[in-house]
């Protein structure tokens, strides 16, 4: 497997080297690439100038994420609203394609005649479903958006170093064969301290994103923006964010150093590409895939037709199992159904006795139905050890949550919990310390 690993990177150097020639010297431009961290995206902004902000509004980009995208888009609204001139979002619109079943079809094919910023909110699991979608709308029909879109980029709030592999190929390749694009490569970002093993993943998958990127293509730096160029550790630096759940790094600063060193990278990176003129698409024969239509779920689990039957519950009959769970032999382990309109879950939750993590948070600004109830037969997932149920519209819990000795991690934060019985307030106070303090009983 080295070998062969050894051999495809060399391969791709000889092909990087005969694009610059056929490009007219790429080459030293692309071992000049841009670089933004947390210096370069505070220092990079300050130089931004109304002519390149006029530059980059008219770009057509694509982009996509998922909630850590939503955060950067937040920072974005915040500074225009502080400099007016430095409006970004004037022509942009997003599409939710996990609720519609991975359903990329959800994005008119003609978007960009109406719009020039398209950001998606991508699959979440598995983690190169993101970059797959990616590809596929920009490769094939109906879309061919390699025939319309300027930029491209991709963030992940966390990444593991398998997914190395495969993201470096895709984007090597859509680099490769659509040359008038500018591909912006991104580490992925991280979360709290109590998100430790995630963090550790970031960590190493941006050190590879590094070693074999810095220097040679547009690189945003999630990670480096968010430690603050490593002060703070493999995590988010604390005073980033006030997410009970510790996953979003949801205050200002934050928010807007992620918009800064998006804005920076783009102007950076513009000013390398090559003209369309200059640049020769790719032929149909290099898109040749599949129209992108989904084949129908196959759920061969039990636990897959367990939770096929809370989406359902949940009136989500288009999302699909499997980009919301991981599953290890035969059994669903973590699952993810966070900010997507579950607004009860079902007693038979409970049949999920494998699970250790469960992500049921809500974000309000979405506009999705928040979770208002969770049955007590959650307790008989014994093996949990994170549950995340913030920012939801929650005012009880079920006594039989005490049962849940393995937990790790919990975040109640932001519902409506006015009190609990003595017992469950007691195991709450002991996992999530901090639960009682932002709940929201007077909404």
């Amino acid at each position: 497997m080295k070998v062969v690993k050894g051999n495809r990177f060399v391969t791709r150097w000889v092909c990087t080297c005969v694009l610059g020639i056929l490009l007219g010297g790429h080459v030293l431009a692309e071992a000049e690439a841009p670089y933004v961290g947390a210096k370069e995206a505070d220092e990079g902004y300050e130089t931004l100038s109304a002519e390149d902000m006029e530059m980059l509004r008219g770009k057509k980009i694509l982009f996509a994420s998922r909630s850590f995208g939503l955060n950067m888009r937040k920072g974005l609204v915040a500074l225009g609203k502080d400099r007016p001139e430095m409006e970004f979002l004037n022509s942009y619109q997003r599409f939710d394609v996990p609720k519609s079943g991975g359903d990329l079809s959800i994005i008119p094919a003609d978007i960009f005649e109406e719009v020039n910023f398209v950001h998606f909110l991508a699959t979440y699991w598995p983690h190169t479903k993101r970059v797959e979608e990616l590809d596929t709308l920009i490769r094939s029909a109906p879309h061919h958006f390699s025939e319309k879109i300027d930029v491209a980029m991709i963030y992940y709030h966390t990444a593991q170093p398998a997914l190395f592999e495969k993201y470096s190929e895709k984007m090597d390749a859509l680099r490769r064969d659509f040359p008038h694009i500018t591909f912006i490569y991104v580490t992925s970002g991280f979360m709290a301290e109590s998100q430790a093993k995630a963090n550790e993943g970031s960590a190493a998958f941006g050190e590879l994103m590094r070693k074999e990127y810095k220097g040679k293509v547009p690189l945003y730096d999630l990670g480096m923006i968010l430690n603050n160029d490593g002060v703070c550790g493999n995590q988010y630096c604390p005073d980033y964010s006030k997410d009970p759940a510790g996953v979003h790094p949801n205050l200002t600063f934050a928010e807007q150093r992620m918009a800064k060193g998006f804005l920076v990278i783009l102007r950076d990176a513009l000013k390398n590409a090559p003209a369309k003129s200059d640049v020769k698409i790719a032929s149909a024969a290099s898109m040749n895939h599949a129209a992108g239509v989904e084949a129908p779920e196959v759920l061969p689990f039990r636990d897959q037709r367990v939770v096929r039957a809370i989406l359902d519950h949940n009136g989500l009959t288009k999302k699909r199992v499997a980009g919301s769970s991981v599953i290890e032999n035969g059994r669903i382990v973590e699952l993810y159904l966070q900010e997507c309109g579950i607004k009860d879950l079902p007693p038979f939750i409970g049949e999920l006795t494998a699970l250790r993590k469960l992500h049921l948070y809500g974000d309000p600004e979405l506009g999705y139905p928040l979770l208002m109830r969770v049955p007590p037969e959650l307790a008989r997932c014994t093996k949990l050890e994170e549950l995340l149920l913030n920012q939801n519209v929650l005012t009880s819990l079920p006594d039989s949550l005490v049962n849940l000795k393995n937990l790790k991690i919990l975040s109640l934060g932001e519902n409506k919990l006015a009190s609990l019985p003595q017992p469950l307030k007691n195991w709450a106070d002991q996992v999530d310390p901090d639960w009682a303090e932002s709940q929201k009983v007077d909404d």
